[in-house]
């Protein structure tokens, strides 16, 4: 009974199986991937043996691996600097723009010929009225000493000056004053000097304040109106002011030693050289405008060449030759200091911000500690 029944469920199961088995034929197995094969590696070049002669080629190494990049060199740190104090800068001078107008200086140089111009036309007046008393004599010249540069202030307040008229002024007053002085002197020593003859002609005091106002009268009305005409640079004033000095001290010189009657040659070569000075120096003054310190150099050049010919005065001992005609070597040697000293230095330049003008000589008066007052003088020489 037992084996019937196997007998049955065997007979039931091999359709089964044989139904599953048709099915699972009928569908092909997935693909399954091959495993990965190794790649023969690319076949190296052979070296080729270079022909007879030639050099042989630069193989690279195989598998040569780069060598990383260098670095750039890095900065050391630099050490922080010493704590030194550092010097301040040198200020530079401010140049001031040019202008159509005066300088202080101009007005500093006027001041001081106007003063003196005034003093002395109070002197003229009080001659020529005949004021004697010592009090009463003052007073004129005191007034005109402080009306006359307070005048001129006045009038540049209303109307400023132009470049170089106040220079200009002073200048002409100035060697127009002097013009008069020296010819009442050379009149004076023309006629006897200290001891004149009856009936001489000489002039008295009047006269030769009225000479001496008229001329610095005449000479500051010209030099107004050369200055507006030209509106000169004051260097070319100083230049002309500075060749009269020249021409009046080698004047003086020479005409002392040339002459029998020094005295006498040199009022005479004295007028002389001042007025030569003058027009050589103020003809210059057209074509050349020299600096201050080029005029410095041609006074000192003057002192020195006069002093070289000194030892002209040794070749007289012993000699019966008038000694006084070494003045004749003093006057040359100081003229020929004068051109060489220009010749040197015609091209000198003033340091930058120099005023227009500076006065060879200023004064200063202060008070003092116990109670009174100190005059200072000091000059750019």
């Amino acid at each position: 009974m037992r084996a019937r029944r196997w007998g049955a469920w065997a007979a039931t199961l091999l359709p089964v199986l044989a139904i599953g088995s048709t099915a699972a034929a009928q569908y092909p197995p997935p693909p399954q991937p091959y495993p990965p094969q190794p790649y023969p590696p690319p076949p190296q070049p052979q070296p080729y043996p270079p022909p007879p002669g030639q050099p042989v080629p630069y193989q690279p190494v195989p598998n040569q691996q780069p060598y990383p990049p260098q670095p750039y060199p890095q900065p050391y740190p630099q050490p922080l600097p010493a704590p030194y104090p550092q010097p301040m800068p040198v200020p530079q001078p401010v140049v001031p723009p040019p202008t159509n107008f005066r300088s202080s200086g101009e007005m500093a140089y006027l001041a001081g010929t106007s003063i003196a111009y005034g003093v002395g036309t109070g002197i003229w007046i009080d001659s020529v009225v005949g004021i004697n008393d010592p009090a009463p004599a003052f007073i004129l010249p005191v007034l005109f000493g402080a009306g006359v540069p307070i005048g001129f202030f006045v009038w540049d307040g209303i109307s400023e000056f132009h470049r170089g008229v106040p220079a200009t002024i002073s200048t002409g007053m100035l060697l127009g004053g002097i013009e008069g002085i020296a010819i009442s002197g050379l009149q004076w020593q023309l006629t006897g000097g200290t001891n004149p003859q009856p009936n001489s002609g000489q002039w008295t005091f009047p006269t030769w304040t009225t000479l001496t106002f008229l001329t610095a009268t005449g000479g500051a009305i010209g030099g107004y109106f050369f200055g507006e005409w030209l509106w000169p640079d004051p260097r070319s004033l100083g230049f002309i002011a500075s060749g009269a000095g020249w021409g009046s001290l080698a004047g003086i010189m020479f005409g002392a030693g040339v002459g029998g009657d020094a005295a006498g040659g040199a009022a005479v070569w004295g007028f002389a050289g001042y007025n030569a000075g003058i027009l050589a120096t103020g003809a210059l003054s057209t074509v050349y405008t020299p600096s201050w310190q080029t005029l410095k150099y041609m006074w000192l050049g003057d002192l020195l060449g006069t002093l070289a010919t000194t030892p002209v005065y040794l070749f007289y001992i012993g000699n019966n030759n008038d000694p006084r005609h070494g003045l004749i070597a003093n006057s040359i040697g100081g003229l020929a200091g004068v051109g060489l000293a220009a010749a040197l230095t015609y091209n000198m330049q003033d340091p930058p911000g120099t005023a227009s003008w500076m006065p060879p000589f200023q004064l200063g008066v202060g008070p003092t500690p116990t109670g009174g007052a100190a005059l200072t003088a000091y000059g750019q020489f």
